[in-house]
């Protein structure tokens, strides 16, 4: 007689979260140090980021420059000290402060410059989020999320910023060129938050101090600080956030997009010609002046 063993359901999905990668350190003077994650740490398990860079800036470091084809974001966590002096050619001449969001589509192209006041300590991301190819060509635009105007879920051992997107029924600020959820959290000790993953969402979670241990369906992982993992598209899901010890987190979540791509710097367009097209706009100063 044949023996039947019968499987349950979360041992016949296929695994949904990926592997944990660590950051790679990059420093540029004396003024800015930064863990860095690209997309192609991650395979396609990234899409829709194609960068996230974890900084501290406390001097000048950029000059201005183009970006095309994507959104640039900057997260300021909560801890930032001073202003960031966030100015762009859409005639943009804002102070980023700790707790903000700003996003710039730059879409069909954009110049800006981000500079830490004298004496601020910006803690922030950096976010690369790739556009699809229908939006890449469009016009840029921008969304400022000032601190005050995003919503906290908290409750004992957790407090969750709702920066982008939704979680639960508590809803953050939209507007964004495709629909995405970015949650900026904290644990205490034994904490334990949960989200659900919409469906078709694809999901980047990074520990940015303390150790976050992620759970999916039956599987877990758990994340030291500086590192990230990914939970792949799917059907909806929960994900349960735990830590044995005080730690913070962000979790970015889209839909990704799966078309190819060509990354030239901070221009990512569909083809050679979109790219070239660009430089030579910008090389006659298409895009015009950053406000003084």
């Amino acid at each position: 007689m044949n023996h039947i063993t019968r499987l349950e359901p979360d041992t016949l999905a296929s695994p949904r979260l990926g592997q944990i990668v660590s950051g790679v350190t990059h420093t540029i003077g004396e003024g800015f140090t930064a863990l860095h994650f690209s997309e192609d740490m991650f395979a396609t398990r990234m899409d829709p980021l194609l960068m996230v860079d974890h900084f501290v800036m406390t001097a000048p470091t950029f000059a201005p420059h183009l970006h095309a084809g994507i959104s640039a974001v900057t997260v300021m966590f909560e801890d930032s000290e001073g202003n960031l002096l966030n100015r762009d050619t859409l005639g943009h001449n804002l102070a980023l402060k700790a707790g903000d969001l700003y996003w710039l589509a730059a879409a069909s192209g954009a110049v800006h410059e981000e500079v830490p006041e004298a004496n601020a300590r910006t803690h922030a991301l950096q976010v690369f989020v790739n556009l699809p190819s229908h939006l890449k060509l469009t016009p840029a635009r921008t969304l400022h999320v000032p601190a005050q105007q995003v919503p906290i879920i908290q409750a004992p051992g957790h407090r969750v910023r709702v920066v982008l997107g939704r979680s639960g029924d508590v809803i953050g600020a939209e507007g964004t060129p495709e629909p995405l959820t970015l949650l900026d959290g904290s644990l205490q000790a034994d904490g334990v938050f949960a989200h659900t993953l919409a469906e078709g969402f694809q999901a980047w979670i990074y520990a940015v101090s303390g150790t976050l241990t992620v759970h999916c369906n039956a599987e877990e992982q758990s994340i030291p600080a500086g590192h990230s993992t990914t939970v792949s598209a799917g059907a909806q899901v929960e994900l349960r956030m735990t830590s044995s010890e005080p730690c913070h987190f962000v979790l970015i979540a889209g839909s990704p997009i799966g078309e190819p791509f060509i990354k030239y710097g901070p221009l990512v367009m569909t083809t050679e010609e979109d790219i070239r097209r660009t430089l030579v706009k910008y090389a006659k100063g298409g895009f015009g002046q950053i406000p003084s």
